[in-house]
């Protein structure tokens, strides 16, 4: 019983004596980072921190990161290129840096698909994510420790065009002077300023709509200040012509604080609201006669 006491006295003794030295990682990756990737150098996204706990049997404070980019599935989209990342060299106590460093982004080789949309936008598309992390020795082959986050990029509801609606049909006296654009705000609201830009173009003569929409030079092309939902213009143009052909397409583009399109279900729209089609009604002389008639006899 003595030589058990002793032998366990002395294990516990060698033990506190030859400690291993350890390598913890803790990523604190804001669930709905901004969605420009190069953002992530800014606190508010997050920060990795990696502590090296020394012991008596030392670890090579030299390690490299490996990261790992998957979708909601789990598949992988994107994974660092271990060969040419960065060596750091972990003081003893707590290492901090950036989701930028985490991420990796200059390092990152992503599929082909995202990685143009990448290098056009400088974002993810919309949806759920998850970021893997492994702090590996510099030659890749042992892990020392890892970690996973998930994170989602939100997707935006584009406004609804509400007026003129789809098909309106506009009196030329009063389109004359006055056309009034309506329409409903980004859904959901984001902390980051976003603008709107009002687009209308004239449909010619043997075009279809979406010829017009896509081909032709606007005739209003403006920017609507912050929060606004509205956009009073003053065309000028012979709108009480009866001869020109006078049918419009119009819409909304929504633009973050950069200047480029918030992202949406559909990235092909480049933040443009669906558009609607409106044209131009014109009465005869006979018809505002008549309407006058009534005008009186109702008085």
């Amino acid at each position: 019983m003595k030589k058990y006491t002793y032998t366990l006295l002395l294990g516990l003794l060698l033990s506190g004596q030859f400690s291993q030295a350890q390598i913890t990682l803790n990523l604190a990756l804001n669930s709905r980072p901004q969605p420009y990737l190069a953002d992530w150098v800014y606190p508010i996204n997050g920060q990795m921190i990696i502590t090296y706990i020394g012991g008596t049997i030392s670890i090579d404070p030299n390690v490299k990161i490996k990261t790992t980019l998957l979708d909601q599935s789990g598949g992988i989209i994107g994974v660092s290129n271990l060969n040419a990342a960065r060596v750091y060299n972990l003081k003893a106590g707590v290492n901090q840096f950036t989701m930028a460093d985490a991420l990796q982004l200059q390092n990152l080789s992503l599929s082909g698909n995202l990685q143009n949309l990448l290098q056009r936008t400088g974002r993810l598309p919309a949806g759920q994510y998850q970021l893997s992390v492994e702090v590996v020795n510099t030659a890749g082959d042992i892990v020392r420790t890892k970690q996973s986050k998930p994170f989602y990029v939100v997707s935006y509801q584009l406004p609804v065009l509400m007026q003129p609606a789809n098909g309106a049909s506009l009196d030329a006296h009063i389109a004359q002077n006055v056309i009034t654009f309506r329409w409903t705000s980004l859904v959901p609201t984001t902390p980051e300023q976003t603008f709107y830009r009002i687009q209308v173009f004239e449909i010619l003569p043997g075009q279809t709509p979406m010829q017009a929409f896509r081909g032709n030079r606007p005739l209003l092309d403006e920017p609507v200040g912050r929060g606004m939902t509205q956009y009073i213009w003053h065309p000028n143009l012979p709108m009480q012509d009866s001869t020109a052909n006078n049918q419009f397409i119009w819409t909304i583009q929504t633009l973050d604080a950069k200047g480029l399109p918030v992202p949406s279900a559909d990235m092909t729209t480049q933040g443009r609201s669906e558009p609607a089609i409106f044209g131009i009604l014109h009465k005869s002389i006979s018809e505002d006669h008549n309407i006058n008639k009534d005008d009186l006899i109702k008085h």
